[in-house]
């Protein structure tokens, strides 16, 4: 970018589209990537739960 559009609305402009659209694709492919994850994160909770209601009502 040269200096003169750096300063000028139409640079600002075309930076923050840019910053926005690297926002919206890292959001995407991290949401994809981290879903498993996440799931697997809780996976221990629910074994704990279940073996816990099991216990308390059988």
């Amino acid at each position: 970018m040269s200096d003169s559009d750096r300063f000028n609305l139409d640079g600002i402009a075309a930076d923050k589209a840019r910053i926005e659209e690297a926002n919206r694709t890292q959001r995407t492919t991290r949401d994809r990537s981290t879903q498993k994850l996440i799931a697997l994160t809780n996976l221990p909770w629910l074994i704990a739960i279940a073996a816990w209601l099991l216990w308390k009502y059988l």
